[in-house]
């Protein structure tokens, strides 16, 4: 009995043993892994590491250490900065045209300080929602290419650009006008002195346009309808044989008493009498540009008013140095003169829809 129950006791551990091997046996065969080998992980003290390691794990318990800022990326290749934009208008600008321009704001940081000057006269300019707008002249006697000089400053830099617009040439007639002696007699101190006040009283409202905002929002007009020519502008006027002046204005027919209109919104800068040009009117449009009203009979505005286009300034007349009723028309532009008739369509706020920008660079 004792000999039995140690054979069983003896097949029970040999059958345990062989149990386990099989069970061992499959569980590899079933990818049962095995166990993994230990991990080691070294972390820095905090004394071995600065602030400039970006794997650093901060020593401050207020901070976390998944709030350490990522290495920045390696910065984007910037786009090259470019020219502002220059345009300019009518499409076909003669010597004494009025010239349009816009100056556009390119891309990249703001433009500042920004000055144009065309054709040796500086051009006051208005900022707008694309860049600036301005209105420049043409010389009176002089054809060909004139530059546009244009400066301004980007990121503290100064810079500078400089574009040519033609203007084409014209010719300019001659008349022979015999007519008596001025008012006053050949030598009067106090009329000459009258005549320098009144010169320097216009010098001062024509080039005081050049510190005031652009006003019309339409094109210009004709101040007279049906726009009849009887005097061009630019004509040298002979007096009793000799060159004695230039016809700085465009005259059209006008019988007496009949209205003289606005051609667009303007401030009324003058309404006197003038020993020359009898009772005028001056508009200040704005960026420099004035118009002008001569001869008339009768005034209808005064000094501040702010006329709207087709509004009656005053009656046609022969007042001043006149032989006969008509309207004289001036225009100036930072002083200069130029032909009104240049006007007609314009727009300086930007180019009439069917007339694009002539030019650009």
């Amino acid at each position: 009995m004792g000999g039995g129950c140690r054979v069983a006791t003896s097949l029970r551990a040999v059958l345990v043993c062989a149990l386990l091997v099989a069970l061992t046996s499959m569980g590899a065969c079933a990818g049962i892994p095995d166990a993994p080998a230990p991990l080691s992980i070294s972390i820095p003290a905090p004394d071995a590491a600065t602030d400039d390691d970006p794997t650093r794990i901060p020593s401050d318990p207020s901070r976390p250490w998944w709030g350490v800022t990522a290495p920045a990326a390696a910065p984007v290749a910037s786009i090259p900065l470019s020219d502002p934009r220059i345009e300019w208008w009518p499409r076909r600008p003669t010597q004494a045209s009025v010239l349009g321009l816009r100056i556009r704001q390119p891309y990249g940081p703001a433009l500042t300080g920004v000055r144009a000057r065309f054709a040796g006269i500086d051009v006051a300019l208005s900022r707008d929602s694309t860049g600036w707008v301005g209105v420049g002249s043409f010389p009176l006697d002089s054809a060909g290419h004139f530059p546009l000089e244009l400066e301004y400053e980007r990121r503290g830099v100064a810079e500078h650009r400089t574009v040519l617009i033609r203007a084409s040439e014209r010719t300019y007639p001659s008349s022979r006008i015999r007519i008596g002696a001025r008012p006053g007699g050949p030598a009067d101190p106090e009329l000459d002195a009258r005549i320098a006040r009144e010169r320097e009283t216009i010098r001062t409202a024509i080039h005081a346009s050049a510190g005031t905002a652009w006003l019309p929002l339409e094109p210009f007009a004709w101040p007279r309808r049906p726009p009849i020519k009887t005097s061009p502008f630019g004509q040298r006027r002979m007096f009793d044989g000799s060159v004695r002046s230039r016809h700085m204005g465009l005259d059209l027919r006008a019988r007496r008493g009949q209205p003289i209109m606005a051609p667009a919104t303007g401030r009324v800068v003058l309404a006197d009498r003038f020993v020359y040009q009898g009772n005028a009117v001056y508009l200040d449009h704005g960026l420099g540009l004035v118009t002008a009203y001569f001869h008339m009979s009768r005034l209808e505005v005064e000094v501040g008013d702010v006329v709207d286009p087709g509004q009656v300034l005053g009656r046609s007349g022969s007042t001043g140095r006149s032989t006969a009723p008509h309207l004289h028309w001036s225009a100036y532009v930072n002083g200069r003169s130029i032909d009104p008739e240049t006007l007609i369509g314009f727009a300086a706020v930007a180019p009439p829809p069917e007339r694009a920008a002539a030019g650009s660079r």
